[in-house]
Protein backbone atom coordinates (compact mmCIF):
# COMPACT_ATOMS: atom_id res chain seq x y z
CA UNK A 1 0.00 0.00 0.00
CA UNK A 2 2.82 2.39 0.85
CA UNK A 3 4.58 1.63 -2.43
CA UNK A 4 1.35 2.09 -4.38
CA UNK A 5 0.72 5.40 -2.66
CA UNK A 6 4.25 6.54 -3.39
CA UNK A 7 3.86 5.61 -7.07
CA UNK A 8 0.62 7.55 -7.29
CA UNK A 9 2.24 10.61 -5.76
CA UNK A 10 5.11 10.40 -8.27
CA UNK A 11 2.67 10.22 -11.17
CA UNK A 12 0.77 13.22 -9.87
CA UNK A 13 3.93 15.26 -9.23
CA UNK A 14 4.67 17.14 -12.52
CA UNK A 15 8.34 17.64 -11.53
CA UNK A 16 9.13 13.94 -11.09
CA UNK A 17 10.27 11.70 -13.95
CA UNK A 18 7.16 9.52 -13.79
CA UNK A 19 5.01 12.64 -13.59
CA UNK A 20 6.58 13.99 -16.80
CA UNK A 21 5.99 10.67 -18.56
CA UNK A 22 2.37 10.57 -17.41
CA UNK A 23 1.87 14.14 -18.64
CA UNK A 24 3.26 13.24 -22.08
CA UNK A 25 0.96 10.23 -22.33
CA UNK A 26 -2.03 12.37 -21.42
CA UNK A 27 -0.97 14.88 -24.08
CA UNK A 28 -0.83 12.09 -26.71
CA UNK A 29 -4.25 10.91 -25.65
CA UNK A 30 -5.63 14.39 -26.35
CA UNK A 31 -4.36 14.39 -29.95
CA UNK A 32 -7.71 13.27 -31.51
CA UNK A 33 -9.45 16.08 -29.66
CA UNK A 34 -7.00 18.65 -31.02
CA UNK A 35 -7.57 17.29 -34.54
CA UNK A 36 -11.30 17.76 -34.13
CA UNK A 37 -10.71 21.36 -33.00
CA UNK A 38 -8.39 22.08 -35.94
CA UNK A 39 -11.20 23.24 -38.34
CA UNK A 40 -12.39 25.72 -35.70
CA UNK A 41 -8.86 27.02 -35.18
CA UNK A 42 -8.45 27.48 -38.94
CA UNK A 43 -11.78 29.32 -39.15
CA UNK A 44 -10.78 31.61 -36.29
CA UNK A 45 -7.44 32.25 -37.98
CA UNK A 46 -9.23 33.32 -41.15
CA UNK A 47 -11.96 35.39 -39.49
CA UNK A 48 -9.84 37.00 -36.74
CA UNK A 49 -6.19 36.44 -37.52
CA UNK A 50 -6.17 37.67 -41.13
CA UNK A 51 -8.02 40.97 -40.42
CA UNK A 52 -5.79 41.58 -37.39
CA UNK A 53 -2.60 41.14 -39.41
CA UNK A 54 -4.09 43.27 -42.17
CA UNK A 55 -4.81 46.06 -39.65
CA UNK A 56 -1.16 46.00 -38.53
CA UNK A 57 -0.03 46.27 -42.16
CA UNK A 58 -2.42 49.12 -43.01
CA UNK A 59 -1.40 51.00 -39.85
CA UNK A 60 2.11 51.56 -41.29
CA UNK A 61 0.79 52.74 -44.66
CA UNK A 62 -0.99 55.87 -45.84
CA UNK A 63 -4.29 54.50 -47.10
CA UNK A 64 -7.27 56.67 -48.00
CA UNK A 65 -10.64 55.63 -49.42
CA UNK A 66 -10.53 58.81 -51.51
CA UNK A 67 -7.49 57.50 -53.35
CA UNK A 68 -3.77 57.46 -52.83
CA UNK A 69 -1.68 54.89 -51.00
CA UNK A 70 1.85 55.22 -49.69
CA UNK A 71 3.53 51.77 -49.42
CA UNK A 72 5.27 52.48 -46.12
CA UNK A 73 4.77 55.40 -43.75
CA UNK A 74 6.39 54.01 -40.60
CA UNK A 75 4.84 55.28 -37.39
CA UNK A 76 3.42 58.41 -39.05
CA UNK A 77 -0.16 57.25 -38.56
CA UNK A 78 0.44 56.58 -34.87
CA UNK A 79 2.04 59.96 -34.26
CA UNK A 80 -0.71 61.71 -36.21
CA UNK A 81 -3.38 60.06 -34.05
CA UNK A 82 -1.63 60.87 -30.77
CA UNK A 83 -0.85 64.44 -31.80
CA UNK A 84 -4.44 65.06 -32.85
CA UNK A 85 -6.01 67.59 -30.46
CA UNK A 86 -9.09 65.38 -30.21
CA UNK A 87 -7.16 62.29 -29.10
CA UNK A 88 -6.75 63.17 -25.43
CA UNK A 89 -10.36 64.40 -25.15
CA UNK A 90 -11.52 61.06 -26.53
CA UNK A 91 -9.18 59.19 -24.15
CA UNK A 92 -10.64 61.16 -21.22
CA UNK A 93 -14.19 60.36 -22.33
CA UNK A 94 -13.27 56.68 -22.78
CA UNK A 95 -11.84 56.53 -19.25
CA UNK A 96 -14.97 58.18 -17.80
CA UNK A 97 -17.22 55.92 -19.86
CA UNK A 98 -15.38 52.73 -18.85
CA UNK A 99 -15.01 53.65 -15.18
CA UNK A 100 -18.67 54.61 -14.79
CA UNK A 101 -19.87 51.47 -16.58
CA UNK A 102 -17.62 49.06 -14.73
CA UNK A 103 -18.20 50.64 -11.31
CA UNK A 104 -21.98 50.83 -11.60
CA UNK A 105 -22.40 47.42 -13.23
CA UNK A 106 -20.25 45.71 -10.62
CA UNK A 107 -22.05 47.36 -7.68
CA UNK A 108 -25.59 46.92 -9.03
CA UNK A 109 -24.91 43.45 -10.45
CA UNK A 110 -23.37 42.24 -7.17
CA UNK A 111 -26.28 43.64 -5.14
CA UNK A 112 -28.80 41.92 -7.43
CA UNK A 113 -26.85 38.65 -7.24
CA UNK A 114 -26.77 38.77 -3.42
CA UNK A 115 -30.50 39.50 -3.34
CA UNK A 116 -31.37 36.69 -5.77
CA UNK A 117 -29.11 34.28 -3.91
CA UNK A 118 -31.04 34.93 -0.70
CA UNK A 119 -34.46 34.68 -2.40
CA UNK A 120 -35.82 31.16 -2.68
CA UNK A 121 -39.53 31.11 -3.48
CA UNK A 122 -39.64 33.14 -6.68
CA UNK A 123 -35.99 32.59 -7.53
CA UNK A 124 -36.50 31.44 -11.13
CA UNK A 125 -39.02 34.16 -11.96
CA UNK A 126 -36.76 36.91 -10.61
CA UNK A 127 -33.74 35.57 -12.46
CA UNK A 128 -35.66 35.44 -15.74
CA UNK A 129 -36.87 39.04 -15.34
CA UNK A 130 -33.40 40.24 -14.34
CA UNK A 131 -31.85 38.67 -17.45
CA UNK A 132 -34.21 40.40 -19.91
CA UNK A 133 -31.97 43.46 -20.56
CA UNK A 134 -29.02 41.20 -21.32
CA UNK A 135 -31.12 39.08 -23.69
CA UNK A 136 -32.22 42.11 -25.73
CA UNK A 137 -29.93 42.67 -28.77
CA UNK A 138 -27.70 45.72 -28.32
CA UNK A 139 -29.06 47.42 -31.44
CA UNK A 140 -32.65 47.01 -30.22
CA UNK A 141 -31.73 48.21 -26.73
CA UNK A 142 -29.95 51.34 -27.98
CA UNK A 143 -32.80 52.19 -30.35
CA UNK A 144 -35.42 51.69 -27.64
CA UNK A 145 -33.56 53.93 -25.19
CA UNK A 146 -33.19 56.59 -27.86
CA UNK A 147 -36.98 56.67 -28.14
CA UNK A 148 -37.30 56.76 -24.35
CA UNK A 149 -35.08 59.86 -24.28
CA UNK A 150 -37.01 61.58 -27.09
CA UNK A 151 -37.99 65.10 -25.88
CA UNK A 152 -41.34 65.16 -27.69
CA UNK A 153 -42.76 61.65 -27.20
CA UNK A 154 -40.25 60.02 -24.85
CA UNK A 155 -41.52 58.13 -21.83
CA UNK A 156 -38.85 59.54 -19.51
CA UNK A 157 -39.76 63.19 -20.09
CA UNK A 158 -43.47 62.43 -19.80
CA UNK A 159 -43.00 60.77 -16.41
CA UNK A 160 -40.77 63.55 -15.10
CA UNK A 161 -43.22 66.22 -16.30
CA UNK A 162 -46.11 64.35 -14.68
CA UNK A 163 -44.20 64.21 -11.39
CA UNK A 164 -43.32 67.92 -11.75
CA UNK A 165 -39.60 67.13 -11.51
CA UNK A 166 -38.94 69.15 -14.67
CA UNK A 167 -40.82 72.14 -16.08
CA UNK A 168 -40.13 71.42 -19.76
CA UNK A 169 -38.88 68.48 -21.84
CA UNK A 170 -35.15 67.79 -21.64
CA UNK A 171 -33.15 66.94 -24.74
CA UNK A 172 -31.17 64.25 -22.95
CA UNK A 173 -29.05 63.14 -25.91
CA UNK A 174 -28.57 66.64 -27.30
CA UNK A 175 -27.16 68.56 -24.35
CA UNK A 176 -23.50 68.64 -23.40
CA UNK A 177 -24.06 67.87 -19.71
CA UNK A 178 -26.64 65.08 -20.12
CA UNK A 179 -25.61 63.18 -23.27
CA UNK A 180 -22.82 61.04 -21.80
CA UNK A 181 -24.65 60.19 -18.53
CA UNK A 182 -27.75 59.25 -20.56
CA UNK A 183 -25.82 56.78 -22.73
CA UNK A 184 -24.05 55.41 -19.65
CA UNK A 185 -27.44 54.67 -18.06
CA UNK A 186 -28.43 52.61 -21.11
CA UNK A 187 -25.13 50.72 -21.04
CA UNK A 188 -25.48 49.98 -17.32
CA UNK A 189 -29.03 48.71 -17.84
CA UNK A 190 -27.84 46.45 -20.66
CA UNK A 191 -24.67 45.09 -19.06
CA UNK A 192 -25.60 44.67 -15.39
CA UNK A 193 -27.37 41.28 -15.82
CA UNK A 194 -24.14 39.79 -17.21
CA UNK A 195 -22.28 40.75 -14.04
CA UNK A 196 -25.19 39.51 -11.95
CA UNK A 197 -25.06 36.03 -13.54
CA UNK A 198 -21.31 35.67 -13.00
CA UNK A 199 -21.42 36.84 -9.37
CA UNK A 200 -24.51 34.73 -8.67
CA UNK A 201 -22.69 31.65 -9.95
CA UNK A 202 -19.82 32.48 -7.60
CA UNK A 203 -22.14 32.99 -4.63
CA UNK A 204 -23.64 29.55 -5.11
CA UNK A 205 -20.19 27.98 -4.65
CA UNK A 206 -19.73 29.46 -1.16
CA UNK A 207 -20.09 26.60 1.36
CA UNK A 208 -23.01 26.87 3.78
CA UNK A 209 -20.59 26.13 6.62
CA UNK A 210 -19.03 29.58 6.20
CA UNK A 211 -22.41 31.25 6.72
CA UNK A 212 -23.07 29.10 9.78
CA UNK A 213 -19.65 29.77 11.29
CA UNK A 214 -20.00 33.52 10.79
CA UNK A 215 -23.49 33.47 12.31
CA UNK A 216 -22.22 31.57 15.35
CA UNK A 217 -19.49 34.18 15.75
CA UNK A 218 -22.19 36.86 16.00
CA UNK A 219 -21.82 38.42 12.54
CA UNK A 220 -24.92 40.08 11.12
CA UNK A 221 -26.00 39.83 7.46
CA UNK A 222 -23.88 42.77 6.29
CA UNK A 223 -20.79 41.54 8.13
CA UNK A 224 -21.23 38.05 6.68
CA UNK A 225 -21.43 39.57 3.20
CA UNK A 226 -18.42 41.86 3.52
CA UNK A 227 -16.08 39.68 5.61
CA UNK A 228 -17.02 36.17 4.48
CA UNK A 229 -18.95 35.99 1.22
CA UNK A 230 -17.29 38.63 -0.97
CA UNK A 231 -13.71 37.59 -0.03
CA UNK A 232 -14.63 34.02 -0.92
CA UNK A 233 -15.60 35.02 -4.47
CA UNK A 234 -12.96 37.69 -5.06
CA UNK A 235 -11.61 35.78 -8.09
CA UNK A 236 -15.10 35.64 -9.62
CA UNK A 237 -15.51 39.38 -9.05
CA UNK A 238 -12.13 40.01 -10.67
CA UNK A 239 -13.14 38.00 -13.74
CA UNK A 240 -16.44 39.88 -14.01
CA UNK A 241 -14.59 43.20 -13.73
CA UNK A 242 -12.13 42.34 -16.51
CA UNK A 243 -14.88 41.14 -18.84
CA UNK A 244 -16.91 44.28 -18.15
CA UNK A 245 -13.90 46.47 -18.95
CA UNK A 246 -13.45 44.72 -22.31
CA UNK A 247 -17.17 44.97 -23.10
CA UNK A 248 -17.36 48.67 -22.18
CA UNK A 249 -14.34 49.67 -24.28
CA UNK A 250 -15.86 47.85 -27.27
CA UNK A 251 -19.44 49.04 -26.76
CA UNK A 252 -19.85 50.67 -30.15
CA UNK A 253 -23.59 50.21 -30.70
CA UNK A 254 -24.83 52.15 -27.67
CA UNK A 255 -22.94 55.35 -28.47
CA UNK A 256 -23.14 55.25 -32.25
CA UNK A 257 -26.86 54.50 -32.42
CA UNK A 258 -27.83 56.99 -29.71
CA UNK A 259 -25.54 59.99 -30.22
CA UNK A 260 -22.97 59.16 -32.96
CA UNK A 261 -20.37 60.62 -30.62
CA UNK A 262 -22.11 63.97 -30.23
CA UNK A 263 -23.03 66.54 -29.28
CA UNK A 264 -19.67 68.20 -30.01
CA UNK A 265 -17.82 64.88 -29.47
CA UNK A 266 -18.83 64.70 -25.79
CA UNK A 267 -19.76 61.00 -26.09
CA UNK A 268 -16.95 60.01 -28.45
CA UNK A 269 -14.87 57.06 -27.25
CA UNK A 270 -11.83 55.53 -28.92
CA UNK A 271 -13.81 52.80 -30.63
CA UNK A 272 -16.36 55.14 -32.27
CA UNK A 273 -13.66 57.70 -33.08
CA UNK A 274 -11.69 55.04 -34.94
CA UNK A 275 -14.77 54.20 -36.99
CA UNK A 276 -15.29 57.89 -37.77
CA UNK A 277 -11.66 58.37 -38.85
CA UNK A 278 -11.86 55.36 -41.17
CA UNK A 279 -15.33 55.59 -42.68
CA UNK A 280 -16.27 59.26 -42.30
CA UNK A 281 -12.88 60.92 -42.85
CA UNK A 282 -11.79 57.99 -45.12
CA UNK A 283 -8.34 57.75 -43.48
CA UNK A 284 -7.89 54.00 -43.12
CA UNK A 285 -4.23 54.28 -42.10
CA UNK A 286 -4.92 56.32 -38.97
CA UNK A 287 -8.03 54.26 -38.19
CA UNK A 288 -5.93 51.09 -38.35
CA UNK A 289 -3.28 52.69 -36.12
CA UNK A 290 -5.92 53.53 -33.52
CA UNK A 291 -7.35 50.02 -33.72
CA UNK A 292 -3.87 48.58 -33.11
CA UNK A 293 -3.56 50.75 -30.00
CA UNK A 294 -6.93 49.43 -28.79
CA UNK A 295 -5.78 45.90 -29.60
CA UNK A 296 -2.81 46.17 -27.23
CA UNK A 297 -4.95 47.77 -24.51
CA UNK A 298 -7.42 44.89 -24.70
CA UNK A 299 -4.55 42.40 -24.97
CA UNK A 300 -3.34 43.54 -21.56
CA UNK A 301 -6.87 43.06 -20.20
CA UNK A 302 -7.03 39.59 -21.80
CA UNK A 303 -3.67 38.54 -20.31
CA UNK A 304 -4.78 39.65 -16.85
CA UNK A 305 -8.08 37.81 -17.39
CA UNK A 306 -6.34 34.51 -18.19
CA UNK A 307 -3.96 34.94 -15.25
CA UNK A 308 -6.94 35.40 -12.96
CA UNK A 309 -8.60 32.35 -14.50
CA UNK A 310 -5.48 30.29 -13.87
CA UNK A 311 -5.52 31.43 -10.28
CA UNK A 312 -9.20 30.56 -10.02
CA UNK A 313 -8.50 27.08 -11.37
CA UNK A 314 -5.65 26.61 -8.90
CA UNK A 315 -7.85 27.69 -5.99
CA UNK A 316 -10.67 25.37 -7.02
Amino acid sequence: MLLAGRGFQERMDPTSRRGRIARRLRGKGNAPGYLLLLPSFLLLALVIGVPTVDAFIISVKRVSLLGGTEPFAGITNYTSVVQNAQFWRVVRTTVIWTTANVGAQMVVGTCLAVWLNSTRRVDRVLRSISLLPWAVPSVVAATAWRFLYDPSDGFIDKVLLHLHLISQPVVWLGQLDTALPSVIVESIWKGTPFVMVIVLAGLQTVPAELYEAATLDGANAFQRLVKVVLPSIRTTIALATLLTIAYSVNNFNAIWLMTRGGPLETTQILFTWGYEIGFVDFNLGQAAALSVMLFFILLVVAVVYFLVRERAGAES
